[in-house]
């Protein structure tokens, strides 16, 4: 959800950042102003992106989706990989540990450069432009005070944090999730070790455990692809499309019953062909017959006349 926050803030300061940038073409007063007032958008896009890519190293590293070498891990026993788990979680989180502390003095370092344009002589000698009185700033023409960076100055202020710049405030960002994702491995690695001296189920029951919160990552991911692409339906029939459908339906209705006639035609024909070759079978059938009782009375009057 944070991470969509980022984006969404990215898109607003770029998108009305360059609406104001085109408005100053026409000399309109305001939008010069706010323009130099909004001098901190190209830094905050910077830092916004650079903070995009380290959520995403959060992000992976909870998951366990970081770039690692698990060939040991993969061929080890359940024992010894949770043992390996343990070891490499702890040993990885020192080290991003040692590399949070690092950036965050090299940031403490750039959050007390001042810049000349932000520095001006007071009473009491020079201080920052957010400092300044009413008073002092009205005998100061033409000098323009970030108001938004000065209300986030002082936000930081009252966390012991003195920010002289923009690009020095956004820089804090960046030992910040380097802690985060060296807690991330810390608490890795001793979930890892309290599942090994607990057991085989409390292993087996770690690795359900990231297992199930890899599959619901995966069915979310699937359900908004869904929900974004759903399935096409076939577009509806125009009148005239289902005029043609009707007549082709009767068409083929009428030559279905114009084949049935022809079939029963066929089918008399046949039948009357039928009975003309039985009839013409029976008169030969029946001459033969009568011709062989002929000859049979002839043979026997022949004997008769002989004996």
């Amino acid at each position: 959800m944070f991470t969509v926050l980022v984006l969404l803030s990215m898109v607003f300061v770029a998108g009305f950042s360059a609406g104001v940038r085109n408005l100053t073409r026409f000399d309109i007063q305001w939008a010069n102003a706010l323009l130099t007032d909004m001098e901190w958008a190209d830094t905050f896009l910077r830092k916004a992106t650079m903070l995009l890519a380290f959520l995403g190293a959060s992000q992976a590293t909870y998951y366990r989706k970081h770039i690692s070498i698990d060939v040991l891990t993969r061929m080890a026993p359940m024992k010894s990989r949770h043992m390996m788990h343990a070891a490499a979680g702890i040993i990885a989180g020192v080290i991003v540990l040692g590399l949070a502390f690092s950036l965050a003095s090299a940031v403490k370092l750039s959050l007390s450069e001042r810049p000349i344009e932000y520095e001006m002589l007071g009473e009491d000698g020079s201080k920052h432009v957010c400092d300044a009185t009413p008073a002092e700033l009205k005998n100061l023409e033409g000098l323009e005070v970030p108001t938004t960076f000065c209300g986030v100055r002082k936000v930081l202020g009252a966390f012991g944090i003195q920010a002289e710049t923009p690009g020095a405030a956004f820089n804090l960002v960046v030992p910040l999730l380097f802690v985060i994702i060296a807690l991330r491995f810390v608490g890795i690695g001793v979930a890892s070790g309290v599942a090994v001296v607990q057991g085989e189920d409390a292993m087996r029951r770690l690795d359900d455990e990231e297992h199930a919160r890899l599959a619901a990552v995966h069915a979310a991911v699937s359900g908004n692809l869904e929900e974004e692409l759903p399935h096409e339906q076939p577009p509806a029939a125009t009148g005239e499309q289902i005029a043609q459908g009707q007549a082709y339906t009767e068409g083929a209705q009428e030559g279905e019953v114009e084949h049935g006639d022809e079939d029963a035609h066929g089918d008399e024909d046949a039948h009357a062909h039928g009975d003309e070759y039985a009839q013409a079978d029976e008169d030969v059938h029946g001459d033969e017959g009568a011709d062989g009782a002929e000859q049979a009375e002839r043979r026997k009057n022949e004997g008769e006349d002989k004996s």
